[in-house]
């Protein structure tokens, strides 16, 4: 059977009805820019689906589950590179005896489930099918009708709708809260799948990130939430980070996350929160892991300042265009040795990159009694005069804040010579007397 086309022109509900109607086996590939995605069919009746890349890999699904720890992976990933990379990872784990078939079985059922779901809801992109590629090398499949995947996509999409209202946002932060309600009902239990996703709850970690941590399928674990939050149990807060763009904000960069969180965490342990930043960029969606403070508010204060950093390795585009919000940009340089500083390097040429971000580079060491002297972090990065070089004790409020305040200072500094500049452009107009 010849079937291949737009989805513009055929979405993807009609393509599934026609291979179901036909009974066929084989395997309908589904690309768009910068992704594909397969489902594998057996009689007409869906066997296996992916989507690469991968939202989330059955490695890291186990590790979030808590099914293993971060250990076993490694060893079982170890293992798979020593029998060779034919050898299913799930496979190596079983023999292992990391865990046993049937958590196996659900964790790629589950990894299965999303993907044909996620390609349901793709509107752009070509198709085409193929009688002759055949799944993967899986010992593991599940079997999805045609007809129960659009009934239970279609029923996802109207329940995703009462999960965002509930929610309004998974920037917003859920906070367990312990009601008259909760006290009146005298006890509250709750099963496993609850209790990994309560844990979660913790008033630092965004929705997305409690989703996502908790290694469950993402929308059971979006439901969970959503009825905590009806239960009384739960109340969701704004996050600082949802004005990006709007507020005062400044972007810190370093090669080493610990570090970065170190450093913000010294501006306002209180306020700081973990996100999983949703972004569309080019009809891709990314996910952009972020860690975020406000400065602690002052009398006369009229906005709040927003101090964040996106994990190390983050989507570059993402990157860029979240720093171009950004009033000003912090480097975290290890002045540890040159070698140390060197490594830098990458990240400065991302900031330099963003047109008009004002730069501060704060100077840490982490081994060293003593950094390098300023003239060879000048001469390891390449950057001019004019970027103020700051020595910085990570843990010390008050030299934290004095790079955040440089900071600050070279921001309006700039949007003061900008605001001057159009000024004088108006007036050369003769738009001012």
């Amino acid at each position: 059977m010849l079937l291949q086309g737009s989805l513009q022109e055929f979405n993807l509900p009609n393509v599934l009805q026609l291979v179901k109607m036909s009974a066929k086996t084989g395997t309908l590939t589904v690309r768009r820019e910068g992704r594909l995605g397969q489902l594998h069919f057996r009689d007409g009746h869906i066997h296996y689906a992916a989507v690469e890349p991968a939202t989330m890999p059955i490695g890291e699904r186990l590790v979030r589950s808590g099914a293993i720890t971060p250990r076993q992976l490694e060893e079982a990933l170890a293992a798979q590179r020593d029998v060779g990379q034919d050898r299913r990872l799930g496979s190596v784990l079983v023999t292992l005896d990391y865990i046993d078939r049937e958590t196996l079985a659900q964790a790629i059922g589950d990894q299965i489930e999303e993907a044909a779901f996620d390609l349901l809801g793709w509107t752009e992109g070509q198709f085409q099918f193929s009688g002759e590629a055949s799944p993967p090398d899986e010992d593991i499949l599940v079997e999805l009708t045609v007809d129960g995947l659009i009934i239970d996509g279609c029923r996802r999409i109207d329940e995703w709708d009462l999960v965002m209202a509930s929610l309004g946002s998974l920037q917003h932060i859920p906070r367990l809260e312990y009601g008259e309600a909760i006290g009146d009902r005298g006890s509250v239990s709750f099963s496993a799948e609850e209790w990994r996703v309560i844990s979660l709850v913790d008033g630092r970690r965004d929705a997305g990130s409690v989703i996502r941590d908790s290694g469950l399928n993402r929308f059971r674990a979006a439901r969970i939430l959503r009825q905590l939050v009806d239960d009384g149990l739960a109340v969701m807060r704004p996050a600082a980070i949802e004005g990006i763009g709007d507020a005062l904000a400044v972007i810190v960069r370093s090669p080493i996350d610990f570090y970065t969180e170190v450093f913000l965490a010294t501006i306002n342990e209180e306020s700081l929160t973990r996100h999983l930043l949703m972004m569309t960029l080019d009809d891709e969606e990314i996910e952009v892991p972020m860690v975020a403070v406000t400065l602690p508010e002052e009398e006369g204060d009229e906005e709040q300042t927003l101090v964040f950093a996106l994990g190390s390795g983050s989507h570059a585009p993402a990157w860029r265009e979240l720093a171009g919000r950004s009033a000003a940009g912090i480097l975290l340089v290890n002045a540890n040795s040159t070698e140390s500083v060197r490594a830098s390097a990458e990240d400065l040429g991302a900031i330099a990159a963003v047109e008009r971000l004002p730069l501060v580079v704060a100077t840490y060491v982490s081994v060293a009694e003593e950094p390098v002297p300023e003239e060879v972090v000048r001469k390891g990065l390449g950057f001019d005069e004019q970027v103020p070089v700051l020595g910085c004790e990570l843990r010390d409020p008050a030299d934290v804040m004095r790079v955040v305040a440089a900071a600050l200072e070279r921001a309006a500094g700039q949007a003061a010579v900008a605001a001057e500049a159009a000024r004088a452009a108006e007036r050369e107009d003769g738009a001012v007397p």
